[in-house]
């Protein structure tokens, strides 16, 4: 039987394999030039609209991804729990329940670092040291690259895998560069949605006229979960999923190597 690193590592290969294809969707969908900048009839704003919506198939790509990520640190799991030769004692039906624990909130009145007892279903057997990890990246502890990694895992994958295919919106990343008469700059960035107005360019005061303006727009594809993936949702999906994924293999793999060589 292939071991839970061999098997972990193919699933992550795939993921990388399925970010590729949303990519390659991406680039057609933003080549597509999928928005529109119109005047406001009335007023000195113009406003963005985003007619085009993305192809369904990034949704599905990403739940693709997020399944093989999701599922890789649950073989390593299972492979660690396994190693235990008194695991058939502690837990007989072990295999049935254990997972890597994505715990995103506390019950009331917990507060971390929570103790191991409190993870027995979904960790039964599993030294103090591997343990001590496991529960120091948890996405509860709202800290840290990997901590959000977790949380952003967790809450993509219960999405699709319970509810509906993660929502996919365009989005446009506006990039404005200004001289004004005054030879004041200002530059900067910001996402937009549909319907958003673009105002114009005022200075310090009423007679700091803008001389320059230039303004770029890019459109990318974001998740629409913003109650449940807060900032996260003016990123684009590839990039979102890279970071998870990234995290996974740097943070969590090496991790699971040293402890499936010496539990």
């Amino acid at each position: 039987m292939i071991s839970g690193i061999k098997a972990a590592k193919s699933k992550l290969a795939r993921a990388r394999k399925h970010l590729k294809a949303i990519q390659n969707c991406m680039s057609l969908y933003a080549a597509s030039h999928p928005h529109r900048i119109t005047k406001t009839k009335g007023k000195k704003t113009k406003k963005l609209t985003i007619p085009k919506r993305p192809p369904r198939e990034i949704s599905i790509l990403a739940g693709e991804v997020v399944y093989q990520m999701r599922s890789a640190i649950d073989h390593l799991v299972f492979d660690l729990i396994k190693r235990n030769p008194n695991i058939a004692t502690i837990d007989p039906e072990w295999f049935e329940h254990c997972d890597f624990p994505l715990r995103v909130k506390l019950k009331p009145g917990q507060t971390p670092p929570l103790a191991k007892g409190k993870f027995s279903n979904a960790l039964p057997g599993i030294s103090d040291r591997a343990f001590d990890f496991i529960e120091r990246v948890q996405p509860y502890y709202g800290r840290g690259a990997i901590n959000n990694a977790l949380r952003y895992l967790a809450a993509l994958s219960n999405i699709d895998k319970h509810r509906y295919l993660n929502i996919a919106r365009g989005r446009v990343r506006v990039h404005r560069k200004v001289v004004f008469a005054s030879g004041l700059r200002a530059d900067g960035t910001a996402a937009m949605d549909h319907g958003a107005e673009i105002p114009s360019e005022t200075g310090w005061n009423e007679n700091d006229l803008p001389v320059k303006v230039h303004r770029s727009f890019r459109p990318f594809i974001a998740f629409k979960e913003r109650e449940i993936l807060g900032d996260a949702t003016t990123l684009p999906v590839d990039y979102l999923l890279k970071l998870i994924l990234e995290q996974i293999e740097t943070v969590i793999v090496p991790a699971f190597e040293k402890f499936i060589k010496k539990p």
